[in-house]
């Protein structure tokens, strides 16, 4: 019953804290890497960013394209002349 207080107060007390206390931490979720292997619709959601990227690389309507859910990373490097490694290490940049 003891116990059942002290929890009340603990409550109480976080309840008339200022906002800027009783504010939810905030979480770092790390982003997994970008891959060669992903589809063009997997790396343009991935991050929120990642669209900018692939503007950069002068792929601006990959979003809009018919085979950006089969069409891999590697694939679409390839059929555009584009460096693989280069390209990954742009949109892999974003995540830190």
């Amino acid at each position: 019953m003891r116990a059942m207080g002290r929890i009340r107060s603990i409550i109480k007390r976080a309840l008339n804290a200022p906002s800027s206390i009783r504010r939810m931490p905030s979480f770092v979720v790390a982003v997994p890497p970008f891959r060669a292997d992903m589809t063009i619709e997997e790396a343009w959601t991935h991050h929120p960013q990642a669209p900018k990227v692939f503007q950069r690389f002068h792929l601006p309507a990959c979003n809009g394209c018919a085979v950006r859910f089969e069409e891999t990373v590697e694939e679409a490097m390839s059929a555009y002349g584009i460096d693989l490694h280069s390209f990954l290490d742009a949109l892999n940049e974003l995540r830190s």
